[in-house]
Protein backbone atom coordinates (compact mmCIF):
# COMPACT_ATOMS: atom_id res chain seq x y z
CA UNK A 1 0.00 0.00 0.00
CA UNK A 2 1.48 2.98 -1.00
CA UNK A 3 1.68 6.11 1.25
CA UNK A 4 -1.16 8.62 0.13
CA UNK A 5 -3.29 5.48 0.58
CA UNK A 6 -2.18 4.48 3.75
CA UNK A 7 -2.80 8.10 4.74
CA UNK A 8 -6.26 8.75 2.78
CA UNK A 9 -7.45 5.13 4.93
CA UNK A 10 -6.03 6.98 7.88
CA UNK A 11 -7.69 10.40 7.14
CA UNK A 12 -10.94 7.95 6.76
CA UNK A 13 -10.81 6.80 9.45
CA UNK A 14 -9.85 9.80 11.63
CA UNK A 15 -13.77 10.98 9.80
CA UNK A 16 -15.51 8.13 10.95
CA UNK A 17 -14.15 8.60 14.82
CA UNK A 18 -14.93 12.02 14.26
CA UNK A 19 -18.42 11.32 12.80
CA UNK A 20 -19.10 9.53 16.07
CA UNK A 21 -17.91 11.47 18.46
CA UNK A 22 -20.23 14.59 16.86
CA UNK A 23 -23.00 12.11 17.04
CA UNK A 24 -22.67 10.89 20.72
CA UNK A 25 -21.66 14.66 21.33
CA UNK A 26 -25.24 15.64 20.11
CA UNK A 27 -26.91 12.54 21.92
CA UNK A 28 -25.36 13.81 25.52
CA UNK A 29 -26.43 17.19 25.26
CA UNK A 30 -29.87 16.18 23.98
CA UNK A 31 -30.32 13.69 27.29
CA UNK A 32 -28.50 16.78 29.06
CA UNK A 33 -31.16 18.79 27.97
CA UNK A 34 -34.06 16.06 28.71
CA UNK A 35 -32.53 15.90 32.19
CA UNK A 36 -32.40 19.03 33.26
CA UNK A 37 -36.22 19.72 31.59
CA UNK A 38 -37.48 16.57 34.04
CA UNK A 39 -35.90 17.98 37.13
CA UNK A 40 -37.33 21.52 36.39
CA UNK A 41 -40.65 19.64 35.76
CA UNK A 42 -40.04 17.59 39.40
CA UNK A 43 -39.26 20.69 41.02
CA UNK A 44 -42.63 22.28 40.08
CA UNK A 45 -44.41 19.09 40.53
CA UNK A 46 -42.98 19.17 44.57
CA UNK A 47 -43.56 22.87 44.57
CA UNK A 48 -47.51 22.26 43.13
CA UNK A 49 -47.34 19.33 45.48
CA UNK A 50 -46.78 21.58 49.13
CA UNK A 51 -49.37 24.02 47.82
CA UNK A 52 -51.78 21.18 47.67
CA UNK A 53 -50.65 19.74 50.94
CA UNK A 54 -51.39 23.54 52.72
CA UNK A 55 -54.48 24.09 50.66
CA UNK A 56 -55.87 20.67 52.27
CA UNK A 57 -54.75 21.17 55.72
CA UNK A 58 -56.62 24.17 55.57
CA UNK A 59 -59.54 22.64 54.31
CA UNK A 60 -59.22 20.10 56.80
CA UNK A 61 -59.28 22.76 59.70
CA UNK A 62 -62.36 24.76 58.23
CA UNK A 63 -63.95 21.73 58.31
CA UNK A 64 -63.22 20.61 61.99
CA UNK A 65 -64.21 24.29 62.98
CA UNK A 66 -67.18 23.74 61.16
CA UNK A 67 -67.90 20.53 62.69
CA UNK A 68 -67.13 21.92 65.87
CA UNK A 69 -70.19 24.91 65.13
CA UNK A 70 -72.52 22.14 63.95
CA UNK A 71 -72.39 20.62 67.34
CA UNK A 72 -72.94 24.00 69.08
CA UNK A 73 -75.51 24.55 67.14
CA UNK A 74 -77.40 21.95 67.77
CA UNK A 75 -76.66 21.97 71.15
CA UNK A 76 -78.23 25.26 71.35
CA UNK A 77 -81.07 24.04 69.19
CA UNK A 78 -82.13 21.68 71.66
CA UNK A 79 -81.76 23.50 74.75
CA UNK A 80 -84.02 26.04 72.94
CA UNK A 81 -86.37 23.39 71.81
CA UNK A 82 -86.62 21.97 75.52
CA UNK A 83 -87.06 25.31 76.82
CA UNK A 84 -89.89 25.98 74.50
CA UNK A 85 -91.34 22.58 75.08
CA UNK A 86 -91.20 23.71 78.98
CA UNK A 87 -93.20 26.31 78.02
CA UNK A 88 -96.10 24.41 76.23
CA UNK A 89 -96.13 22.38 78.90
CA UNK A 90 -96.45 24.51 81.05
CA UNK A 91 -99.00 26.85 79.46
CA UNK A 92 -101.12 23.74 78.94
CA UNK A 93 -102.74 23.70 82.56
CA UNK A 94 -100.87 19.96 82.86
Amino acid sequence: MSDINKLDAAFARFEKALGQFESVTVKYAEERRKTKALAANANAAQRDQAKLVDQLNLVQKKAAELVDTSKQAAGKIDTAMGRIRSVLHSNSGA
